[in-house]
């Protein structure tokens, strides 16, 4: 009861004071932690729950495994699906649907796509994994495919499978095939468009540098929020269209005037125009406001541990060595030929600065030769990283696999899984 009201400090209280823990008692614990966005106390209960020889159950795997998803800890899923299969739950299609999810969001989609063409019996949510899964990895024509194929299984749609591809939409540009599902949604399924939907198709429009769609389909809505309102921000500054940008930031200021990220955008793209009294407005509106820019950061995964990164921070025991690393990339790109098309100046600064670079540098440095690279980072790749990563995926041989807060970019020899789309 307490976990559903989102007290879970309550919750927890209470389980602390319970003398005979059983399964049951276990599990909604960990669940409620999980489902409150408290992943770390989750797994940490989890591991507790088996020091005290509680057996997991179904419930049990199918509770934790969302974390594992949610935090992109490759190796303790990996751990618990060999849990799993050795307690024979691996036939479990709500554990299988957990299963498909985590690999996908940790950047293993042909594990994700294995596993769910092992289960039997697939219901909605294991569909709706595999078909997001495919959205997030920018295999939009996969995700229409399944989502067909869904259909003719006599599975109905709900809105979460909606979502699902009207993001694949989104992610690949296909703004006749998006707009067919959104208008569908309502006649052929009697979805009503939510929030969610509404942000994937004013992202699929903006994307598509049609502004003033996205304007006016976000202005239908009864109360747009400040992140659907930042979608547009965003691709005001990729379109360099500063009048709207203008009149979008008024409309986010006006439901949300503390948010730091549209404040951000909106002098980046005054500064990129060359307006630098108006940048230089905002940024003091935003010290007047005590509103600090949140910093970028970057995770891998290396030997069972997080490593973060935040840009030009110093903190990391293999501060000189990661810095040695560069370097070296730098000298062999400067002499490759993947550098043919890119500029004198521009070579000197791909590679130093932002932290998904440097948790890479980190990544080759500490695994063997041949390893998936595999970086979290909190905010959008910015283009000068996709530049810098494809060349590097060329000259060191590897799959870089980088998520980013929209999406899964996969470099390999050269090139990107985006298609220069994101």
């Amino acid at each position: 009861m307490y976990s559903r009201c989102a007290r879970v400090e309550d919750s927890i209280r209470v389980f602390k004071i319970t003398r005979q823990r059983d399964t049951i008692s276990w599990n909604s614990v960990i669940a409620g932690c999980v489902q409150n966005g408290m992943f770390d106390e989750g797994l940490r209960l989890f591991r507790q729950m088996l020091k005290d020889n509680v057996i997991p159950g179904s419930v049990s795997f199918s509770s934790i495994m969302p974390a594992c998803a949610h935090l992109t800890t490759l190796n303790l899923g990996k751990q618990l699906h060999g849990y799993i299969m050795r307690c024979g739950f691996d036939d479990n299609v709500f554990i299988s649907s957990s299963l498909v999810d985590m690999y996908a969001k940790c950047g293993h989609i042909r594990t994700a796509g294995w596993i769910f063409g092992g289960i039997k019996g697939r219901d909605m949510v294991s569909w709706t994994a595999m078909i997001m899964g495919c959205a997030l990895h920018g295999y939009a024509e996969d995700a229409i495919s399944l989502f067909e194929q869904m259909k003719l299984e006599g599975i109905r749609p709900n809105h979460v499978a909606i979502t699902a591809i009207l993001t694949a939409c989104s992610h690949a540009g296909m703004i006749d095939e998006g707009r067919r599902y959104f208008d569908r949604m309502t006649e052929e399924y009697g979805i009503r468009p939510g929030l969610e939907h509404y942000a994937a198709m004013a992202d699929l429009y903006s994307r598509k540098g049609k502004l003033n769609d996205a304007y006016q389909l976000i202005s239908t809505m009864t109360t747009p929020t400040g992140t659907i309102w930042s979608l547009l921000l965003s691709a005001c500054r990729v379109h360099k269209n500063v009048d709207l940008a203008e009149k979008v930031a008024s409309k986010i200021f006006e439901v949300d005037p503390e948010n730091i990220g549209a404040r951000v955008l909106l002098s980046n793209i005054y500064a990129n125009d060359g307006r630098w009294k108006e940048a230089a407005k905002v940024r003091m509106t935003m010290r007047n406001m005590g509103i600090r820019k949140n910093p970028a950061c970057s995770w891998i995964e290396v030997k069972n541990k997080i490593h973060t990164f935040i840009a030009d921070d110093k903190s990391h025991p293999l501060h000189d060595e990661i810095n040695i690393a560069l370097c070296e990339l730098q000298e062999k790109m400067e002499t490759s030929e993947v550098l043919h098309d890119v500029d004198d100046e521009q070579k000197k600064y791909l590679l130093y600065g932002h932290s998904e670079r440097r948790a890479i540098a980190f990544g080759i440095m500490s695994t063997p030769a041949g390893t998936t690279i595999r970086v979290i980072k909190n905010i959008r790749i910015c283009v000068d990283c996709h530049t810098a990563i494809k060349l590097i995926s060329k000259i060191v041989g590897r799959e870089i696999v980088v998520r980013d807060n929209s999406r899964f970019h996969h470099f390999r020899d050269g090139e990107c899984s985006c298609g220069e789309y994101w």
